[in-house]
């Protein structure tokens, strides 16, 4: 600790001489997971134009939440140097009957059935849970609990990781899971942190067709939390001759993983069919056939659902929950975890308004969050926070019972700045299904003088803007999203260091705290670094928070289990984590 704080003084020296409090020393970059852990291509959690609000919850929804919000690294730090092995197996349950009609939020994307470049994004997720497996998996009842893997060992110097298969394997196609799949599957991994993987790793070593050990060239405490589970995409284990045999897009087209569902067909990415897989390690899946539909509008969801037609609908906003709430054939369950905040596009130029740490305070000060939550959220998300979502283990409380809305302090700061009159701030750039978020932000800063346009950019156009990094070329202010698995530090690697897949700023102090974390075998330390970053960014404004999104998902009588034995069984999810768990009658 004494280390920690030494180096913690020099890091403040350091800031200090980069910039006073006008002048940070935070410089900018061009922009899954943006989202390497944050949106996605489909709409990620959080990428639907329907957003919605958080009833009260039960005492069963509260073990759920603790859950969701346990500290990850802790468990994470249990199983250092002990081996751990599955848990016993359950009996196989009947036979798979009936079929389960889902209602999504978005359009589909083929490439999300292959989670070999995917971000740590919610929407990948879903639709991974269902097909694909991991050698790690976090559950309902158990942090990095073996899936695929039947036991694992990290080592106590944390130099090495060994995982064994589960005996008797297969994919979807019947071909037998071997150790070469998984070598390969972490090899080719190209989304969210693979570089982090290619970076700490010294080579893979694999014993037999069961168990692989992968050498690390440095102490590497965020391998589990990182890759050995599905918190990255990095987990999903790929059958490799076959993907190599049908490529990228071949496999994108016609997936085959080794999870609770077969991929049987894709109706022009309006709905996707799914087959139970009765040789599912596991357990035999409740429900026979489940149909994915597309359903973008909200309230056609609402109404598909309320008449039967689907079964389970992802994503009710808040204008629309008295319908669902009111049904009493409908239960409901929410969730909050996906945080927004501003990006200064460019601050670090002297000549950029935003420069000027009075400016970016303003600018946060501004922000009416509780109307832009009553307007996104029906009042459901949450108005006080952080640009990472509190669910996430390792954030730094935040409690204070105001909003941080003072606009007329922020008209004082913007006077002392030396911008009475305002400036132009040119456009803002918000995901697209949250234009009407960035119409109330323009309305919010125009008011102490900051004058901006809205950037209706098109979906894909945004995400392949954001995942350029810093050779992006987008200008003005960003509205920035973040969502799905992980922790404070995933984050934190992903937006806010000079090498983050997702960064568009280069803060010396950031760096310089992130890389003695990152070496770092004290737990105590590494908590202290990735807490001082946060304050760190929150008291410079790097990332002024703009609210957190609630969302609320809903199902009809004709499954079988209560909304809160399914919705939310995953950390920071707002599915269903255990697809084979779910039966309808």
């Amino acid at each position: 600790m004494k280390r920690f704080l030494a180096l913690f003084f020099a890091l403040a020296l350091v800031a200090s001489a980069c910039g006073s409090d006008d002048d940070t020393s935070t410089s900018s970059s061009g922009d899954d997971d943006v989202v390497a852990a944050s949106s996605s291509d489909d709409d990620s959690s959080s990428s639907s134009d329907d957003t919605a609000a958080a009833p009260t919850t039960t005492e069963k929804e509260e073990e759920q939440l603790v859950f969701s919000k346990g500290e990850l690294k802790e468990e994470a730090a249990k199983v250092v140097g002990v081996t751990q092995t599955a848990d016993p197996l359950g009996p196989r349950g009947p036979e798979p009957r009936g079929t389960l009609d889902y209602g999504w939020h978005s359009s589909f994307s083929p490439k999300y059935f292959d989670p070999s470049g995917n971000p740590a994004a919610s929407s990948p997720y879903a639709t991974q849970y269902i097909i694909h497996d991991a050698m790690v998996k976090n559950t309902p009842t158990r942090n990095f609990a073996p899936s695929l893997a039947q036991e694992y060992t990290i080592a106590e110097d944390f130099m090495s990781a060994s995982f064994t298969l589960r005996e008797g394997l297969t994919f979807h196609d019947g071909t037998p899971i071997t150790t070469k799949d998984v070598e390969w599957t972490y090899m080719n991994y190209s989304g969210a942190s693979a570089q982090v993987l290619h970076d700490m790793l010294d080579r893979t070593e694999i014993v037999d067709e069961r168990t692989i050990i992968f050498h690390f060239n440095a102490p590497f405490l965020d391998f589990l939390l990182l890759y050995g589970t599905t918190s990255s995409g990095a987990g999903w284990i790929l059958p490799s001759d076959y993907y190599q045999e049908v490529g990228k897009e071949g496999f994108a087209e016609n997936p085959i993983g080794a999870g609770p569902y077969k991929f049987v067909k894709n109706d022009n990415n309006l709905k996707i069919t799914y087959e139970a897989f009765t040789d599912y390690w596991r357990k035999n899946p409740g429900v026979k056939t489940i149909n994915w539909h597309a359903i973008k509008d909200a309230a056609t969801r609402v109404a598909a659902i309320k008449s039967g037609e689907i079964d389970m609908a992802n994503v009710i906003p808040g204008t629309l929950l008295e319908a669902v709430r009111s049904d009493p054939n409908l239960q409901t369950i929410s969730s909050s975890n996906v945080s927004f905040w501003l990006e200064f596009i460019g601050y670090d130029n002297p000549d950029n308004p935003f420069n000027d740490i009075r400016v970016r305070e303003a600018a946060f000060l501004a922000l009416n969050r509780v109307a832009i939550n009553e307007m996104q959220s029906g009042g459901g998300g949450d108005s006080v926070g952080q640009w990472i979502p509190t669910g996430y283990n390792g954030v730094i409380d935040l409690t204070e019972d105001d909003v941080y809305q003072d606009v007329e302090r922020a008209k004082e700061l913007m006077v002392e700045a030396g911008y009475a009159d305002g400036f132009d701030g040119g456009q803002i750039t918000p995901l697209p299904n949250y234009f009407a978020m960035g119409e109330r932000i323009i309305s919010d800063l125009n008011e102490i003088g900051i004058r901006l346009t809205l950037n209706q950019m098109e979906r894909g156009a945004f995400l392949g803007e954001i995942n350029a990094g810093r050779d992006g070329t987008l200008t003005g202010v960003l509205v920035n999203i973040s969502g799905a698995g992980g922790d404070a530090a995933s984050r934190v690697r992903t937006f806010a260091t000079c090498d983050g897949s997702a960064s568009r700023i280069c803060d010396k102090f950031i760096d310089l705290a992130f890389e003695q974390y990152q070496t770092s075998t004290d737990p105590d330390e590494r908590t202290e670094l990735i807490e001082a970053i946060q304050r760190h960014i929150l008291d410079q404004h790097i990332f002024p928070y703009v609210y957190t999104v609630g969302h609320t998902m809903v199902q009809g009588t004709d499954v079988v289990e209560d909304a809160g034995e399914i919705w939310g069984q995953i950390p920071q999810y707002i599915y269903p984590g255990l697809w084979e768990d779910i039966h309808v009658k």
